[in-house]
């Protein structure tokens, strides 16, 4: 069953925060994008319930993004958060992540904290990539469509093979 894409952000964040790496708004959203992409590559289930977006400055996850857009370009201090449906009280959002799932993603974690904004953007954009065959379809700019998990799947697993 796949995670909330929330919860993946605060593992993101729990795990930059102990390396003592900032990040954004823009880095959250790749580095959720990258770990969901390779998690489909090697599982071939999605990691995460949320639809993957294109929008112009590359693969978004509207649910991060619209949570964490108070932060601008700025490092993010908070976590994300939901409602609980019994009380309609705010909590953080935390996923109980399979053993088996961490091994997979901690290093792909430490890998794309390690990169910087620019590299994470080259990346994202990558011409022929999910991003790219979505967002530049027909030559045409298609800004928030949806890049499906077929497309995200097909790419890593060629990637994979490089």
């Amino acid at each position: 069953m796949p995670y909330d894409v929330r919860a993946v952000a605060n593992l993101i964040l729990d795990r930059s925060e102990k390396a003592g790496i900032a990040v954004s708004n823009f880095t959250v959203n790749k580095i959720a994008f990258f770990l969901h992409a390779w998690y489909l590559a090697a599982t071939g289930k999605p990691l995460v319930n949320a639809k993957t977006e294109a929008w112009d400055h590359g693969p978004v996850f509207r649910e991060l993004y619209s949570e964490f857009k108070q932060f601008g370009r700025e490092p993010i201090t908070t976590r994300a958060t939901k409602r609980n449906p019994a009380t309609a009280q705010k909590e953080t959002c935390i996923g109980q992540f399979d053993v088996k799932d961490l091994d997979l993603l901690e290093p792909l974690l430490d890998k794309y904290l390690g990169m910087s904004v620019s590299k994470l953007y080259e990346l994202s954009h990558a011409r022929g990539g999910p991003w790219d065959q979505v967002y530049n379809h027909g030559g045409e700019s298609n800004p928030g469509m949806h890049i499906s998990d077929d497309v995200i799947r097909a790419w890593f697993n060629k990637e994979t093979r490089h």
